[in-house]
């Protein structure tokens, strides 16, 4: 649809379409960065502008592709995503038409014909078409999906709001506006254009003797609307949900390149005027552009199990009311009058619901990383308040005393392996592996089996391993986790020094939180080592033959995923192809498995203090693997093992149903 020449016979087009575009580009401009982007910059440094070329060829295909959006969960997340995707497509594909034939068009009338021919038009002007209409179809069906037949994630107070609908309904306008522009200007000008749906209506309109000058009237009317929308969607997108347009390609550029579990370190104890978070300039960069990048669609509350159980946290609500947060640190005059985010716009409670576990990451269609900013508010809950579970005090308090969170034990790190052939660093100095054991595999009975199998595999397999004894403390996760970023690092830098005196280069873990640790966070403070999980080796040592499992064990298991190992370091594989080498071993999945695995409720230091609610978070679990009619449940986790242990126990399964290590199945099965 060519432009009008003129603006009711006084100015011309361009004139009126560059200054519009100017004035509402620079309101658009001051927006956003009055409300966004000067409060991130107030934000602590992230650190997340390392690598730049790999950061931003990464980010392509999470921004063109959407490939966050169409990560689905089920059936109605595919449909959703696909929706979404069209939208975003759809969005680019007019964008592009609008700078040929309205930017390029209103001052060279030529200037869409000589950068596209005439074939080149008319398959142009089909595709956009085309893309009309399933525009109008898909907003048909997402006002059907947000408020007929509303989807469980679209419920909440956040996801009610109409912004929604005057988005959705501008987009409607624009797709409708370009349709009838077109036929009028067909009838107006008494030729096709390169519209074949409007050349349709045009002539059926022609044919039906419409007024020539009302047509013209009706197509320039069209016109300008559709340009006073764009323009429109200009202002409105910075003060808008749909600020997401802006903060989440940003989002993805600045993502965290690592383990997605990786916490930042603090660095500052000496001169810090504060630990943790509790104001906005608290908060680091990317927490606060995650604020923005938002596009409160509510999948991240619809996968956490902390609020599918009935606690009161959503991650939705948690981003939010950051953003809230930064609305209320901009609109006051001086910092003192800044209300603290603790209870203000984020619940105490809220905080200590977390789990840790990354499922509100892990579906995040815009990379949002929810639960980060949440372990700020603990370490400053922690550290500066305090204000602390009782069970969590209790196991901070063991950890500063004894080197473990674990209270009431009677056992020593040196009780689980009586009896093995088990040497120390101090007595093989020399051994290429160091055997990390863990706090609760050491000193948690129903645990120490793991260890014990891991000994005796090791070997059979004639691995060169030692074990560090009663040198070995706490690596640190639970008081890092639950916001004791102090007590960590102590913790982290003794085993770092000791690691260092016998010249540690390999470290094998059976727990998939010490292993994230060491290997991710370690090295933060000076400790870089080859980290394995006991299913990475032990995979390979069968696929190499070192070890053979011969004996059949009949069972149905149902692999459990550890949020530590699966979705914050991707390790899926590895476990499942030590579970179907074991002869007679049958391998079932859970609904809920891989990367929309379900927490065993014991992540985020939760393993030493009481979730609130009625309801379990591993007993939910559990009956996601009772579903499954599977005879075990298949761990890689001492915390997992417990918390399945109780679960099966409360359901009263115990009898029929059992809990079982891997490492523990293959010892058996080696006979």
């Amino acid at each position: 649809m060519a432009p009008p020449i003129e603006f009711i016979g006084l100015i011309p087009s361009w004139i009126l379409v560059y200054v519009a575009t100017l004035g509402c580009f620079g309101a658009a401009a001051s927006f956003l960065y009055i409300r966004m982007f000067k409060p991130i910059l107030q934000g602590k440094p992230s650190g997340r502008t390392d690598q730049l070329p790999k950061r931003i060829l990464g980010a392509i295909p999470y921004i063109l592709g959407q490939k966050k959006v169409l990560q689905s969960t089920d059936v109605a997340s595919d449909r959703a995503g696909m929706a979404h995707a069209i939208i975003f497509w759809g969005f680019l594909s007019f964008s592009l038409s609008y700078l040929i034939f309205i930017y390029g068009d209103s001052i060279n009338p030529n200037f869409s014909k000589t950068l596209l021919s005439e074939a080149g038009l008319t398959i142009f002007g089909t595709y956009l078409d085309i893309l009309a209409v399933t525009l109008l179809s898909v907003i048909v069906l997402a006002v059907m999906r947000r408020w007929v037949f509303t989807a469980n994630r679209l419920r909440f107070d956040l996801t009610q709001k109409r912004e929604a609908a005057i988005i959705l309904a501008l987009i409607a306008f624009l797709m409708v506006s370009t349709i009838i522009g077109e036929a009028f200007y067909v009838v107006a000008q008494n030729i096709h254009s390169h519209s074949p749906i409007g050349n349709f209506f045009g002539d059926i309109l022609t044919d039906g003797g419409f007024d020539r000058n009302v047509s013209s009237f009706i197509y320039q009317t069209s016109w300008w609307v559709h340009l006073a929308i764009i323009l429109g969607f200009s202002v409105y997108i910075p003060i808008s949900k749909h600020v997401h347009l802006v903060g989440a390609p940003i989002g993805f550029v600045t993502r965290q390149l690592g383990a997605k579990g990786t916490l930042t370190t603090i660095t500052d104890f000496e001169t810090a005027e504060s630990f943790g978070a509790s104001k906005m300039k608290d908060f680091n960069q990317k927490q606060l552009l995650d604020a923005f990048a938002c596009a409160v669609c509510g999948r991240c509350t619809d996968v956490c199990p902390a609020n599918l159980t009935g606690k009161i946290l959503s991650p939705m609500h948690i981003v939010q009311g950051l953003r809230y947060h930064i609305a209320d640190a901009t609109s006051v005059d001086s910092e003192e009058e800044i209300p603290n985010i603790i209870g203000s716009r984020i619940e105490k409670q809220a905080v200590w619901d977390c789990l840790t576990c990354g499922a509100c990451t892990e579906v995040c269609p815009v990379g949002n990383e929810p639960f980060h900013p949440l372990v700020d508010i603990r370490r400053y809950m922690v550290m500066e308040e305090p204000n602390i579970p009782e069970g969590a005090e209790g196991a901070l308090r063991n950890l500063e005393q004894r080197g473990h969170p674990w209270s009431g034990t009677t056992f020593t790190r040196e009780s689980w392996y009586e009896g093995l052939t088990v040497k120390t660093f101090s007595e093989n100095p020399e051994a290429e592996y160091l055997l990390w054991v863990g706090c609760t595999s050491a000193l948690e009975q129903r645990s120490q089996s793991i260890p014990r199998a891991m000994v005796s595999i090791l070997n059979r397999a004639e691995v060169d391993f030692a074990i560090l004894g009663t040198e070995e403390t706490c690596s640190g996760d639970p008081a890092r986790r639950m916001g004791n970023e102090y007590l960590y690092q102590m913790l982290a830098m003794q085993n770092i020094e000791t690691f260092n005196k016998y010249g540690i280069k390999k470290i094998l873990t059976s727990c998939p939180h010490c292993f994230n640790n060491i290997k991710n966070e370690y090295p933060h403070l000076g400790g870089t080592y080859e980290v394995l999980h006991y299913s990475e080796l032990i995979s390979d040592l069968i696929e190499k033959e070192k070890i053979k499992p011969v004996v059949t064990i009949n069972t149905t298991l149902a692999y459990h995923d550890s949020c530590y190992l699966g979705r914050h370091n991707g390790i899926y594989e590895a476990p499942r192809q030590v579970a179907k080498s074991i002869p007679g071993l049958e391998l079932v999945e859970m609904e809920k498995c891989r990367g929309n695995g379900f927490c065993c409720g014991a992540g985020g230091g939760h393993m030493w203090y009481e979730e609130e609610g009625n309801q379990r978070v591993n007993h939910s679990r559990t009956d996601q693997f009772l579903e499954t009619g599977a005879d075990t449940v298949g761990v890689s986790c001492p915390f997992c093992m417990q918390m399945m242990e109780e679960g099966v126990q409360s359901k009263g399964e115990s009898g029929s149903k059992q809990v079982k290590d891997l490492v523990e199945l293959v010892e058996e099965s080696l006979g």
